[in-house]
């Protein structure tokens, strides 16, 4: 019998929805794939890559505020 090489779960990013255990509103958050459906199921988190780009664009510093 060979034995199989299990690949390490990949990892995915996911916006935080709402202040919980992931962390607070609007974080991005990078976590394993089962965890991110986890996450999506239950309305805590959003891997959709659109809601990762808009949460990554609210935490980047705007060129007035510098």
């Amino acid at each position: 019998m060979s034995k199989k090489s299990q690949a390490p779960d990949p990892t995915v990013k996911a916006r935080v929805l709402m202040s919980c255990g992931w962390g607070e509103n609007d974080d991005v958050v990078t976590v394993s794939a089962e965890e991110a459906a986890a996450g999506k199921e239950a309305g805590e988190l959003d891997p959709d890559p659109a809601a990762v780009a808009y949460a990554e664009s609210m935490a980047a510093p705007k060129e007035a505020d510098q």
